[in-house]
């Protein structure tokens, strides 16, 4: 919950924040086997603890990729409409943001929920201590863990790509043209005229593209997700 931004304090927060932990516990605590547990040595205890937190950072980056991918194209078209020399604290991606990255962060965490993101989350979660019990200090990984931190990163990529190309490629011929303007009227300053109208079309094609994120989204906590799939083989 501290990794994955749809559960960051700042989304989730106070009394609502610990009472939804308190629910996952009580859901989960009597479907485990703790008498397994009884008698373990201290040290063997801060391994448990070191095995259930890279449990959580698995589920976190497996979740939270598309979340990050969403965000980072945002920076990427705060960079190339010139607005990212205003960037803000944003609150829930705790780090200075642009605008559009600010949006599109809130946007991915409201598009994950209503997708089935948060079902799917909470399913995995449950299933974790199903098939790695808590007192299995080594899984098997195998060949599963390169693979999976491989496609894991090259989702990021992907996504960041896929949904900030079509806005840059727009804003470059938007440049292009400006610079001819420029070229060809030199006493005109192009310069103010430019930072609005490429701000315009950043907000009209992030209107065009919404509904291709809500089905790129919804395809990625499908069930042939490839990233799940090498999770479920890991654990």
């Amino acid at each position: 919950m501290m990794i994955v931004p749809a559960f960051s304090s700042t989304v989730l927060t106070g009394l609502v924040r610990n009472g939804f932990m308190a629910v996952i516990i009580l859901f989960i605590g009597p479907s485990m086997d703790l008498t397994s547990l009884q008698g373990l040595a201290p040290l063997m205890w801060v391994g448990l603890v070191a095995k259930e937190a890279l449990i959580g950072i698995l589920l976190a980056y497996t979740f939270g990729a598309v979340m990050w991918a969403i965000a980072t194209a945002g920076s990427l078209i705060d960079f190339q409409t010139g607005a990212s020399n205003q960037s803000f604290f944003d609150p829930i991606a705790e780090y200075e943001t642009g605008p559009c990255a600010g949006f599109l962060n809130l946007l991915a965490i409201t598009l994950f929920v209503t997708s089935g993101g948060l079902n799917l989350l909470l399913s995995a979660l449950f299933a974790s201590y199903r098939l790695w019990p808590v007192a299995s200090f080594a899984p098997k990984f195998g060949v599963a863990l390169l693979p999976f931190i491989a496609r894991g990163a090259t989702s990021v990529m992907m996504w960041t790509v896929k949904l900030a190309a079509p806005v840059v490629m727009v804003l470059v011929l938007v440049e292009l043209g400006f610079g001819l303007v420029s070229r060809a009227m030199p006493q005109l300053n192009v310069f103010l005229m430019s930072q609005a109208v490429k701000s315009a079309v950043a907000v009209l094609m992030m209107a065009l593209f919404l509904p291709f994120v809500y089905a790129s989204l919804h395809a990625y906590l499908g069930p042939d997700n490839t990233l799940l799939e090498l999770l479920k083989s890991m654990l």
